[in-house]
C-alpha cells in the first residue's frame, strides 16, 4: 500500500495526481470534506476530533477512534493507494499516516516509516496524542511515539 498525506483543500488534486484509491479524512467537527469525484464513498472514511494534544479536551483524538482508523486501513488491499488528509496535512493526518505505515511494514521498520512519510510530506510534524495513542495500540514499546517526537524536533530545526 502507497501512503500519501495533503491537505483538506488539496485533496481532490493529490487524488488526481497519485490515482488514490481511499481517501481518510481527519477534520475538526463542522467541517466540511472534499472528495474527488472519482472516489468512491465505499472507499472514504471521515473521523473528526480536533488536532489537540489534551486527552481530556472533549474533541481531542479518543484512542477507540484511533483503533478503528488502525483495523479500517488494516482491511485494505496491499495495491490500495491510501490518501490521509486533515485540514493542514501537517499534524493529525501525518500521526496517522506515520501510524498506518508502521502496522503495514512492521515494529523493525519504524526508521523506513518516517522516511516514507517525510517523502511525501517534509513538514510532517506528528500529533503527540494520535501518536501515543498508536504507539499504544501497535504495542510499539514508545518507538512510534519517539519517531513522532523526532519528526516534530527536526521540523522546529528546519524552521531555523
Amino acid at each position: 500500500m502507497k501512503v500519501y498525506v495533503s491537505s483538506r483543500s488539496q485533496v481532490s488534486k493529490i487524488t488526481s495526481k497519485v490515482g488514490a484509491t481511499h481517501v481518510l479524512s481527519l477534520l475538526d467537527p463542522g467541517k466540511r470534506p472534499f472528495l474527488h469525484p472519482k472516489t468512491p464513498l465505499s472507499n472514504w472514511r471521515l473521523w473528526l476530533f480536533e488536532d489537540v494534544v489534551d486527552p481530556k479536551y472533549d474533541r481531542a483524538p479518543k484512542r477507540e477512534q484511533i483503533e478503528e482508523i488502525l483495523a479500517w486501513a488494516a482491511t485494505l488491499p496491499d495495491d490500495a493507494i491510501l490518501l490521509v488528509h486533515c485540514e493542514a496535512g501537517i499534524s493529525r493526518s501525518t500521526a496517522v499516516a506515520l501510524a498506518i505505515l508502521v502496522q503495514r511494514h512492521g515494529l523493525d521498520q519504524i526508521d523506513r516509516c518516517v522516511d516514507l512519510l517525510f517523502g511525501v510530506r517534509p513538514e510532517s510534524a506528528p500529533n503527540p496524542l494520535i501518536a501515543k495513542y498508536a504507539d499504544q495500540i501497535l504495542n510499539c514499546g514508545g518507538k512510534l511515539e519517539k519517531a513522532a517526537e523526532k519528526l516534530n524536533s527536526n521540523k522546529l530545526l528546519r524552521r531555523f
